[in-house]
């Protein structure tokens, strides 16, 4: 058992919050995986909330290193959700 870093990106068009694309994005892996507890994806991690949108590569891995396992945050990029964390596996 370990874990993964995990991105996942939703059109914030097609939703009004945050939360409403994780949870979408959530309930698909949950079809497409099952309720696997280390599955690897999305659905292994609770919404930590929203944070700033890194401008550099050195500025994710360093967001990636404050995330808790099994967390996921986001930040809004170019008109996407942009979700990140740590998913079991």
């Amino acid at each position: 058992m370990g874990a993964t870093n995990i991105h996942y990106k939703a059109p914030m068009s097609k939703f009004k919050h945050a939360s409403d694309a994780f949870n979408a994005l959530r309930e698909e892996e949950l079809y497409n995986y099952g309720d696997d507890p280390y599955s690897g994806t999305i659905a292994t991690c609770t919404y930590a909330g929203q944070v700033k949108a890194p401008r550099t590569n050195e500025q994710y891995d360093d967001l990636l290193d404050r995330i808790g396992k099994r967390e996921c945050v986001v930040y809004e990029k170019d008109g996407y959700y942009n979700f990140v964390g740590w998913a079991a596996c």
